[in-house]
C-alpha cells in the first residue's frame, strides 16, 4: 500500500510528463517545418524498409550485452542468461514504446524477470544495482565523446563549451535522479518507505542487495559489458548514417551518439525524450556538416527501429503475463 500522498504525487508527475511531451512534440514539429517535410522524407527513404530491418538486427547484440551485464550482477539460481536478455529487451521496449506507462520500463523489466523465474525481491533489487552500474559507465563514455568533439572540431570552442555545460547539467541530473544515480541502498530504503506493502520484507531486500553489491568480481564484468554496449552504439550510429548515404566517420558517430545520450539523461522527465533527441541530433549533426533533414531522418529511423523491436517483445511479455494469470487447460478424461 502506498503512502496517502503518493496518489497526488503520481498525478503531479504524470502532469509534468504530459506537459513535457507536448512541448517536445511541438519542438519536433517546429524542426520538421524548418527542415522541410520533403527533405526529411527523402533522407528517410534512403534507408528503406530493408535498411530499417538491418539496423534492428544490428541492435540485438547491444540488447544481448546489456542483458548479460544485468545477469552478471544478479547471478540468480535457476534464471539463465537468455532470460535476462529477454527481460532487458522488455525493459527497453517498454521504456521506448510505452512512455506514459505508470510503472515504467524499469518495473516492467523487473516484472518480466520475475515471470522468467526469478523471485520478485531479487528481480527488483538486481534492477537497482544494474541501473547504478549502467549510469555509472555512461559518464566516461560522455567524456570520451566530449574529448573527441574537441579534437575533431577545435575551432568550435563556443559550441563545445555549451555542450560541456549541458553535460555538467546532465551529470547533475544523474546524481539527483532517484531512479538513476542514487546509491542502491538509499534508493531501496526510499522505495520501502514509500510502499508500505514491501516494508515488512525490508530485511530480505537489504540482504539481497548486500549479497549483490559485495560481489565485486561480478560488478566489474557488468561495467565492462555496459561500456562495450555504448561503444557498439557508436558503431550502430555510423551504420545508420551509412545506410542513409550520409558520410559520417566513426569519430563523429561516437560524438553524436554519446552526447545525445547525455541529453537524453538530462531529459529523463520527458517521455521518450521527444523533442530533446531530435533537437540534439540537429545540433550535433550540424557540427559535422549534416543537414537538419538528415538529422531528423536519423532520429526517426532510431525511433522506428525501437518500435520494430518493441512490438514482438512486448507481445511476448503479454503472452507470459496471460499464461501467469489464466488457468492451465484441462485435459478431458479418456
Amino acid at each position: 500500500m502506498a503512502e496517502p500522498g503518493s496518489d497526488a504525487r503520481n498525478r503531479r508527475v504524470k502532469l509534468v510528463g504530459i506537459l513535457a511531451f507536448a512541448a517536445g512534440a511541438g519542438l519536433t514539429l517546429f524542426l520538421i517545418v524548418r527542415a522541410g517535410l520533403g527533405p526529411v522524407a527523402s533522407a528517410l527513404s534512403n534507408l528503406g524498409f530493408l535498411g530499417l530491418a538491418i539496423i534492428a538486427l544490428a541492435h540485438l547484440p547491444i540488447i544481448g550485452l546489456l542483458g548479460a551485464a544485468w545477469w552478471s550482477v544478479a547471478r540468480l539460481n535457476g534464471v539463465s542468461l537468455g532470460r535476462f536478455i529477454w527481460a532487458r529487451a522488455v525493459r527497453d521496449s517498454a521504456a521506448e514504446a510505452l512512455p506514459f506507462s505508470q510503472v515504467g520500463g524499469y518495473l516492467i523489466g523487473a516484472r518480466s524477470l520475475a515471470l522468467a523465474g526469478a523471485d520478485a525481491a531479487s528481480a527488483g533489487v538486481s534492477t537497482l544495482v544494474d541501473l547504478t552500474v549502467e549510469f555509472g559507465t555512461k559518464i566516461p563514455y560522455l567524456l570520451i565523446g566530449l574529448l573527441m568533439l574537441e579534437r575533431l572540431i577545435p575551432n568550435k570552442a563556443g559550441v563545445i563549451a555549451m555542450i560541456a555545460i549541458g553535460l555538467c547539467l546532465a551529470a547533475s541530473a544523474l546524481l539527483l535522479h532517484p531512479s538513476a544515480s542514487t546509491a542502491p541502498g538509499r534508493l531501496l530504503e526510499r522505495l520501502l518507505s514509500r510502499w508500505k506493502g514491501f516494508a515488512q520484507h525490508r530485511q530480505r531486500f537489504l540482504d539481497i542487495l548486500q549479497q549483490m553489491t559485495e560481489r565485486r568480481r561480478a560488478l566489474a564484468p557488468s561495467a565492462a559489458l555496459h561500456f562495450a554496449s555504448w561503444l557498439l552504439g557508436a558503431g550502430e550510429t555510423w551504420l545508420i548514417f551509412h545506410l542513409m548515404h550520409a558520410k559520417v566517420g566513426l569519430g563523429p558517430a561516437l560524438v553524436i551518439d554519446s552526447l545525445v545520450g547525455g541529453m537524453r539523461m538530462l531529459s529523463f522527465f520527458v517521455p521518450a525524450s521527444i523533442g530533446v533527441q531530435e533537437g540534439g541530433y540537429v545540433l550535433l549533426c550540424g557540427l559535422f556538416g549534416l543537414s537538419p533533414a538528415t538529422a531528423l531522418a536519423f532520429s526517426f529511423a532510431r525511433r522506428a527501429r525501437d518500435l520494430l523491436i518493441a512490438t514482438p517483445i512486448l507481445l511476448s511479455w503479454q503472452w507470459h503475463e496471460a499464461r501467469k494469470i489464466l488457468p492451465p487447460p484441462t485435459v478431458p478424461d479418456a
